[in-house]
């Protein structure tokens, strides 16, 4: 989410427009969206617009993140591996969590998680449920 547009003048509604928004799609096929304010030719003020585009229909998915890590073994390509050093500093921030672990709180089966998730947005503005293709 980027920030909120400021009021300039061109905006002269009671409404306050939304903030732009950059959102990728990874799965379970790819693409992004982007969801903008802008002013129709016969409209009295700004709305918000979608822009959708799905990978798939602008020239194909392309390989997998597998067949890309495969592809990139068998070429003797190590840029796309992670090397000891960066493992062993991950297991160092991640060690103290194995140790003592973070409570864990339940939530029904199909929502989208707990209560206690919302804290993790605080401040930063809000959460989006996924972009579901039709």
């Amino acid at each position: 989410m980027f920030r909120r547009p400021p009021r300039i003048g061109f905006h002269t509604g009671s409404r306050k427009p939304e903030p732009a928004q950059l959102v990728v799609k990874l799965d379970p096929t790819t693409g992004v969206q982007l969801l903008l304010e802008a002013q129709r030719g016969d409209a009295k003020e700004p709305e918000q617009i979608t822009l959708d585009m799905d990978f798939s229909e602008e020239g194909g998915e392309g390989a997998t993140p597998y067949e890309v890590l495969l592809y990139a073994a068998i070429q003797g390509d190590a840029s796309r591996f992670t090397r000891q050093d960066g493992v062993e500093e991950a297991w160092r921030v991640l060690q103290p969590l194995v140790d003592s672990p973070p409570p864990v709180h339940p939530y029904a089966p199909g929502s989208w998680g707990p209560s206690e998730a919302e804290d993790l947005m605080a401040g930063r503005g809000r959460w989006l449920g996924p972009w579901v293709a039709s």
